[in-house]
């Protein structure tokens, strides 16, 4: 199983992905205090994708995560000082401590990094560009996910529609709005698509989010 979809990224199940599948065994945990989890409560943007952002809030005495692109919380044990673990999704939490005493970013599933930031802290949204149909012509074509095992969820469709690009994965069909000639974002500004193109003018690759490749098809 892939480590990133594109069809998980375009649905935000994070490119975010907090919800990819971990070798990690459950953990023994504890039961802290109320008063032990109030230095963790706050606002976390994710370090791969400044629109994507957490909310750590407390609930009956527990630690919960709400993520707030489709406000699912998923609720935690305390295992450490600073470390907490979801036994259903096997999903571990270890928040960094500044010098000064203040929580300053948490790492989920050992490997994605997101900042705290102030709790009425937002993104600006981009200004989208609208393309002719010239332009948008070499976007179109059959793209493949670097490093994929080749099956059909490595496969995505891109097409020119009025003014914009269409990604079409399985069932999934996703608008995308140019920033740039080379930069788009989906609708709500999410995830970001920056193409390649090569010395003769033909795209060569998509980057979603920063992180994963797909290579247009010959």
């Amino acid at each position: 199983m892939k480590k990133y979809s594109f069809a998980l990224i375009l649905m935000l199940g994070l490119s975010v992905q907090l919800f990819h599948s971990s070798k990690l065994l459950a953990q023994t945990t504890t039961a802290p205090q109320p008063a032990d989890l109030k230095p963790f409560v706050g606002k976390y943007q994710f370090t791969d994708n400044n629109r994507v952002f957490l909310q750590i809030m407390l609930k009956d005495g527990q630690l919960v995560l709400k993520q707030l692109w489709d406000n699912q919380e998923i609720s935690f044990k305390q295992t450490s000082e600073l470390e907490f673990y979801n036994d259903e999704h096997q999903f571990p939490l270890k928040f960094t401590r500044s010098a000064t005493g203040e929580i300053t970013q948490v790492l989920a599933f050992d490997r994605d990094l997101w900042n705290r930031v102030a709790d009425n802290y937002t993104v600006p949204l981009q200004k989208t560009i609208t393309l002719s149909a010239e332009q948008l012509k070499p976007f179109a074509g059959k793209y493949e996910l670097k490093g994929g095992d080749g099956d059909a969820d490595d496969i995505v469709q891109v097409t020119a529609a009025d003014g914009h690009l269409v990604i079409t994965h399985g069932g999934n069909v996703n608008n995308i709005l140019a920033v740039s000639e080379l930069d788009f974002v989906n609708e709500t500004q999410m995830f970001t698509v920056k193409f390649t193109k090569a010395a003769d003018g033909t795209v060569t690759q998509a980057v979603v989010n920063n992180k994963d490749v797909w290579i247009k098809a010959k």
